[in-house]
């Protein structure tokens, strides 16, 4: 899935959720003119793409064991109740709060305080 040859397809196919993470990428609008995209419509998109990357403020995703529990079980369904007028602000950081602890404690937060440091190159 990571090499170039698939991943250069793969993230020109809006349903695999992947956005362009290889230099190449972003360098050669090849793969992404064979997709249908213009050469301005390309362009514009991984100059975007480019600029949040590069911003001092940009964060990365979740990066540690569970992470898709806590951000597509928890956090997806929360925000859709809330969006959809079901819950309260505060009621929903509560629910995302009282969620992600069970999933917290159940791993265990130490380890996933390791996971998480050494996800940004730092010392557990």
């Amino acid at each position: 899935m990571s090499q170039p040859a698939q991943a250069n397809v793969d993230v020109t196919i809006g349903e695999t959720g992947l956005n362009p993470y290889r230099m190449s990428q972003f360098q050669n609008i090849d793969s992404w003119l064979k997709a249908g995209m213009s050469s301005d419509a390309a362009n514009n998109y991984l100059s975007a793409i480019s600029v949040s990357l590069n911003s001092p403020n940009m964060v990365l995703d979740l990066r540690i064991p569970h992470n898709q529990q806590y951000q597509l079980e928890v956090l997806d369904a929360v925000l859709a109740d809330f969006l959809a007028g079901k819950l309260t602000t505060e009621k929903a950081m509560e629910q995302v709060e009282q969620r992600w602890e069970q999933i917290t404690n159940k791993v265990g937060r130490e380890s996933q305080r390791a996971a998480y440091r050494a996800s940004l190159g730092l010392n557990p």
